[in-house]
């Protein structure tokens, strides 16, 4: 995994460029605004998100739980391995805006169809979206993708006044261990030279 291009260039978003892509996300329908909304709260994989079901969203502990794609399907000794899931806190207000575009409470109330997924678009079809909305929101170059709000979320949860714990950011991003998610921990030197040189332009 790199955060940076052969040729130097940036492969992540920055906090200006997630809120200029949530704010363009808004002339979107409603079920693709909310796409790339649990895309921007959650640094979820595309593939992860369409697979989403009402029975993995928890309105009580503010969860969204993901099936964790692009892990290694076998052990070392060739034994096929369990699926992996995992729980990513989320605000209340996508909660609430997934429960206005999908009537979530309902359907997890009644059960019949809680296991079926909330989005119908093919993978294609959503990636395609993002990019338009990237465009729209005037990012521009190789981060202006899916992958490119991922490690824009990672670097989210360790710029921060409290920034959180790698192990538990590990778990949030479904990394095997925290030597992946270390990564991130370098575009956050590099995001704070670039705030600290801005002051003296």
């Amino acid at each position: 995994m790199r955060l940076y291009s052969t040729e130097g260039e940036r492969l992540y978003l920055n906090k200006a460029e997630r809120a200029r892509f949530l704010e363009a996300s808004k002339d979107e329908n409603r079920e693709d605004r909310l796409f790339c909304e649990i895309l921007h709260f959650t640094g979820a994989r595309p593939s992860e998100v369409l697979e989403l079901t009402p029975d993995r969203i928890s309105m009580s502990e503010q969860s969204i739980t993901f099936r964790t794609l692009k892990k290694r399907k076998q052990d070392r000794y060739g034994n096929q391995k369990l699926p992996e899931y995992r729980s990513v806190p989320v605000p209340s207000s996508l909660l609430d805006n997934i429960d206005l575009v999908f009537d979530l409470r309902r359907v997890q109330r009644i059960g019949k169809e809680s296991h079926l997924p909330l989005f119908t678009k093919h993978r294609a079809s959503m990636w395609r979206m993002v990019k338009k909305v990237m465009n729209r929101a005037g990012i521009k170059g190789k981060q202006a993708t899916s992958k490119g709000l991922r490690h824009g979320f990672g670097i989210a949860m360790l710029s921060g006044e409290k920034p959180l714990p790698l192990h538990i950011l590990a778990q949030l991003m479904g990394h095997s261990d925290t030597e992946t998610t270390e990564i991130y921990t370098q575009a956050v030197g590099e995001e704070k030279r670039h705030l600290v040189m801005q002051a003296w332009d």
